[in-house]
């Protein structure tokens, strides 16, 4: 399956690194922080979180480390009906 990255810091830029270092598609990443969305990181589209809604068949790997992003990243993929495990994993 392709890879969307959910966080496009530090930690989100070295897992796609060691996907496609793997041969792994990534299409993209997520993020939340304004300055990043509409950019480029890794030559790869950052996206806004509306991307959720779209995923076509990627999986979402969520990269994000902050204190307390976990939980509210889990809320808002549960309320576009996605599910651990078949539709996103945590990494980070």
């Amino acid at each position: 399956r392709p890879v969307i990255i959910w966080g496009a810091g530090p930690t989100g830029r070295q897992i796609c690194d060691l996907l496609t270092g793997q041969g792994a598609v990534v299409q993209g990443f997520i993020e939340v922080h304004p300055r990043r969305i509409g950019g480029r990181k890794r030559g790869l589209p950052v996206w806004s979180m509306d991307k959720v809604n779209d995923l076509g068949d990627a999986i979402l790997l969520v990269a994000v480390g902050a204190a307390g992003a976990r939980e509210e990243i889990a809320a808002f993929v549960h309320e576009h009906d996605k599910v651990e495990g078949q539709d996103y994993l945590f990494v980070a």
